[in-house]
């Protein structure tokens, strides 16, 4: 695959999943009335460190990256546009919000955080517009919208779920830990459950082009159908296992084990999404001028 390809696979998934993180991590907080504010103080950090390395990779997919400024001013006709003001916008509102945190650790900056969440949704649904082509009918889809709203929740909660099992230490005596642990699964379920949907539509609408067969030679070929399943098979074992290891805290006596189990989760999450952004990417065909 083309260096581009791969740079707007890792910017895509980074932004996406520092939105779901966000997202995640807020409704935990929230959740937890402020009270566990200190074992989640690892998820703006971390959220706002893949806002930004996602946007520096970005730049690598423009030819002049100096002049990325300049496309803002088509605002209103470009989706491009769209997506590099609302992604900046929420780097930049993550930052205040992750700033006003460490500065007062104590204070929740709720105001910021429902500002910094909205303009994380937002900047999702702008991406997805990018896609929504006539042009690409593979893509033009809402397959596409539930593909990268799947991998904001399903990724950033298994990721901020991570985060909170290493800082708390994953104790009997983590205060508010089962609900705390829900919220982040539950979060993770919407997510896969985006995903999982999102996969057959995908399929239809591939199905349904002037030319299937053409359409997506890497997702209908016996190798892309395998790949498919793989990618299937990886983010649903994943799931589970990170859902398993969060509601252990109570029962199981082995808080490091459950991390490493917790580790490998992301990693057949990540790699589930990896994979199938590879296979979107893969599947373009355009059609017409």
């Amino acid at each position: 695959m083309p260096t581009n390809e791969w740079s707007l696979v890792l910017f895509t998934i980074l932004m996406q999943t520092s939105v779901g993180l966000l997202l995640a991590s807020e409704a935990a907080r929230l959740v937890g009335g402020g009270s566990s504010g200190g074992a989640l103080s690892w998820q703006s950090p971390t959220a706002c460190g893949l806002a930004a390395l996602g946007l520096l990779l970005s730049l690598s997919h423009l030819g002049t990256p100096t002049h990325s400024v300049f496309t803002i001013l088509n605002i209103s006709s470009s989706w491009l546009s769209r997506e590099i003001l609302f992604t900046g916008a929420f780097f930049l509102s993550l930052l205040v919000l992750t700033a006003q945190r460490v500065r007062t650790p104590g204070h929740n900056a709720w105001g910021m955080s429902a500002v910094a969440v909205l303009l994380g949704l937002a900047a999702v649904a702008v991406m997805s517009g990018v896609y929504l082509l006539v042009s690409v009918p593979v893509w033009d889809t809402v397959a596409t919208v539930l593909s990268f709203f799947g991998t904001a929740l399903l990724l950033g909660a298994v990721v901020g779920g991570l985060l909170y099992a290493i800082q708390s230490g994953r104790t009997p005596a983590s205060n508010g830990s089962s609900g705390l642990s829900g919220i982040f699964c539950a979060v993770a379920i919407l997510g896969l459950a985006l995903q999982l949907l999102g996969i057959p539509l995908g399929l239809a609408a591939i199905g349904t082009t002037p030319a299937p067969t053409l359409a997506a030679p890497f997702a209908l070929s016996s190798g892309g159908l395998g790949l498919l399943a793989l990618r299937i098979v990886l983010i649903f074992f994943g799931a589970v296992l990170f859902a398993w290891t969060m509601f252990r805290p109570l029962s199981f006596g082995n808080p490091r084990l459950l991390v490493r189990l917790g580790v490998c989760a992301l990693i057949c999450v990540l790699a589930g999404e990896v994979l199938g952004r590879l296979l979107f990417y893969g599947s373009y065909l355009r059609l017409g001028v």
